[in-house]
């Protein structure tokens, strides 16, 4: 697996279930001011999740001990490339991560001659975290990899490093970024701000839309749906997004709301994560039929495939821009901007 396949998962990783010392060794050599450690840190991680022979504490090929590997050669031709690529500097932006003397030993040692006070412990945590990964099961490294990545994706990003789009004139967003973000594991934010965007492309009448906070699902009384929709002929929707597993309670809960603020058209849009349990479609929409509700299933995946297809360079930077409007209007969590600014190019405002 490539390194930026783990960027989907990442976000969610806690690190429950990693060892106290292992999850506070690794939020300490990131969160540190040591940016040569972190780039040992995540150099061995990457290299004990991509061959399990490796030695993840060894810095040179010539260490003495199996699995020994040039540390220093996978840093700079895979983990600086990807960091300038994927992590806009988040570790450091530096071109060179293992010139500095802290990288200069064969392989990472308590024994190592670095600087008393922090540098001295952060040395024993790096150390600590890459000997528990060198024997643990490949779930286990794996694991422990995506929890480290997360907490990079939540470090701030060095301005200098950070990516933009090009203008429209030269874009090249490829309809699998949409996707990628669209199925990522974000508690549905991805899905809700990727539906608006491909609405507001498919449905070109003048339309009101207001997409509600992502924090404050159904807390809001002016809330009916998260999304709700008004066409030109003064007809409201209430679209609904799952992007988790669901049953017929959450369709009633969805029709009930709509029901109660006068609104008659619900769409239950799904999402790549979500799956139905106890769900009969037909007979749902026959029941609040009766009761004067029109009710419609939606997958979001159809709809944003409709739109992609017929999307040219222009059109998709005009969807990726509006996907981006939309997380600033929904207030979505940072560390789904920084998703969408990876995956889109997109410096987060």
């Amino acid at each position: 697996m490539r390194i930026d396949q783990y960027l989907m998962s990442a976000l969610t990783e806690t690190g429950s279930g990693l060892p106290p010392n292992v999850v506070d060794g690794v939020k300490n050599v990131l969160c540190g001011p040591h940016k040569t450690f972190r780039y040992m840190l995540f150099t061995g991680l990457l290299a004990a999740v991509s061959d399990k022979s490796l030695h993840p504490r060894c810095l040179q090929v010539n260490a003495g001990v199996p699995g020994a590997f040039d540390a220093r050669s996978l840093c700079q031709k895979v983990v600086v490339p990807f960091e300038k690529k994927m992590l806009n500097g988040r570790l450091g932006a530096s071109n060179e991560p293992f010139a500095n003397k802290s990288a200069r030993f064969d392989m990472i040692r308590k024994t190592n001659n670095v600087r008393k006070g922090a540098d001295k412990k952060a040395l024993f945590m790096l150390y600590d975290v890459l000997e528990f990964v060198r024997t643990a099961n490949e779930e286990v490294r794996v694991k422990t990899f995506k929890y480290a990545l997360s907490g990079i994706l939540r470090l701030p990003p060095n301005k200098s490093s950070v990516t933009v789009l090009p203008p429209i004139s030269g874009a090249d967003i490829d309809v699998n970024d949409f996707f990628s973000f669209f199925e990522s594991r974000t508690k549905g934010v991805s899905a809700v701000a990727t539906l608006a965007a491909a609405y507001r492309f498919l449905y070109t009448k003048p339309m009101k839309m207001k997409v509600h906070p992502a924090t404050e699902s159904g807390a809001s009384s002016k809330e009916v749906g998260d999304i709700d929709v008004e066409l030109p002929d003064g007809r409201k929707i209430a679209v609904e997004v799952k992007d988790k597993p669901y049953t017929d309670v959450d369709v009633n809960h969805a029709c009930e709301k709509a029901m109660n603020a006068g609104v008659r058209k619900v769409i239950f849009a799904v999402g790549a994560c979500a799956e139905k349990t106890r769900v009969q479609e037909g007979a749902l929409i026959d029941v609040w039929a009766e009761r004067g509700i029109e009710l419609s299933f939606l997958k979001i995946s159809g709809m944003l495939g409709a739109a992609t297809a017929i999307s040219g360079a222009d059109d998709r930077h005009r969807m990726a821009s509006d996907i981006g409007k939309t997380l600033d209007e929904m207030n979505a969590p940072m560390e789904v901007k920084n998703l969408f600014a990876m995956i889109f190019k997109k410096e987060v405002s």
